[in-house]
């Protein structure tokens, strides 16, 4: 049988990553999220930090033709690579690392468009998490010792950041239901009654 993998798409204060990390621990599957960012340049042999810089956060100036472009799954893209570094050839490195892990293995993959870019998957399952935007300040707040108002102004700059860069690569909107499986406000059960539907979503679904 083929492996499955779950992407989550989220919310800032949404809770989404903590969520996928009760899911993988309860199924037994690895978790990626900036982890990848690590495996990516630990490949390729570039700096992480050119990676993070670019993390979920596009340059709508550069001019490489490379949007809605990405190919099917398990295919190599070698090819792309040149000596240009733009957020574009970055992209492109994470997504063959992101091909290569629900290739190899079932898991979960929050964020960085891994809902389009394994749009052909066999197996896949496409999350996206929101919260109430109260619960999603206060779990800033908590988080990251912060004041409301900057929790607020986080929140609102990381959910544009994080919109720009998937409507920038992808074909699908962030955030719209129509590109998602299942959209699930974590306001209404907890982080822990989330993920518990979720898990129970993804197994009826995956039939495990």
């Amino acid at each position: 049988m083929e492996n499955y993998v779950i992407t989550i798409g989220r919310e800032l204060g949404s809770g989404g990553k903590l969520i996928g990390e009760i899911m993988a621990k309860a199924l037994g599957v690895s978790l990626y999220d900036n982890r990848l960012i690590t495996i990516a340049a630990q490949e390729s042999g570039i700096n992480p930090a050119l990676f993070e810089k670019a993390d979920e956060v596009t340059n709508k100036g550069l001019g490489a033709s490379v949007v809605r472009t990405i190919t099917s799954p398990f295919q190599s893209m070698s090819n792309f690579y040149d000596n240009s570094l733009s957020n574009e050839a970055l992209f492109k490195l994470q997504t063959d690392v992101i091909n290569q892990k629900a290739e190899t293995e079932n898991c979960i993959i929050v964020g960085r468009c891994a809902d389009y870019i394994l749009r052909n998957h066999p197996r896949h399952l496409n999350i996206f998490v929101r919260a109430n935007y109260d619960d999603r300040v206060k779990f800033i707040c908590d988080r990251d010792k912060l004041s409301p108002a900057k929790a607020r102004h986080l929140i609102d700059k990381t959910d544009n950041q994080r919109s720009e860069y998937h409507d920038f690569y992808c074909e699908t909107n962030w955030g719209d239901s129509r590109a998602y499986d299942i959209c699930v406000n974590s306001s209404l059960l907890g982080l822990e009654g989330t993920a518990q539907f979720l898990l129970d979503f993804a197994k009826r679904y995956f039939k495990i």
